[in-house]
């Protein structure tokens, strides 16, 4: 065989073999991520309107919330709600907008979703079209209502 062959099967070699030496890695587990979820409950008697609370907190490297849902059981008044994203102190309004009366008074709940395109138009969408809102360590995504709940009547909120 000549110099030249030999040479020529040498780099063939290597250029068949060196992308399976690129592709190796050390062997690492993968563990299960703990998922972050936020859940208030606004409730008569107890908070005021026009308070804002913490629904959801983001993780220290920070967060996709992929949904933010409200509940009500008030069949008699709408409220009006208030979403807004904290840091450092500093409030920013994300988005207001009305909850729908629950079918019956007390008994069944009325759900809305805030990441709707009506509620909160120009949100970012992910490569299935879902809604999200992407925050940083240190954000928490904050609620209110402003009008004041009556009798046994409660505001839930999950993201």
């Amino acid at each position: 065989m000549t110099r030249l062959k030999y040479l020529a099967l040498v780099v063939l070699a290597l250029v068949w073999v060196a992308p399976s030496w690129a592709t190796v890695t050390a062997n690492s587990v993968v563990t299960a991520q703990t998922p972050n979820r936020g859940v208030q409950n606004f409730v008569q008697g107890t908070d005021a309107a026009g308070t804002f609370k913490t629904v959801y907190t983001a993780g220290s490297a920070g967060t996709k919330c992929n949904a933010f849902v409200v509940a009500t059981n008030d069949g008699t008044a709408q409220h009006v709600i208030t979403i807004e994203v904290s840091n450092g102190g500093t409030a920013y309004p994300l988005m207001t907008f009305t909850s729908t009366l629950a079918p019956t008074n007390n008994t069944t709940y009325a759900t809305m979703n805030a990441f709707s395109a009506t509620n909160f138009p120009g949100l970012a969408v992910d490569s299935d079209g879902n809604p999200y809102i992407q925050l940083i360590n240190g954000d928490t995504l904050k609620a209110t209502f402003a009008t004041a709940l009556t009798a046994s009547d409660q505001i839930l909120m999950y993201a």
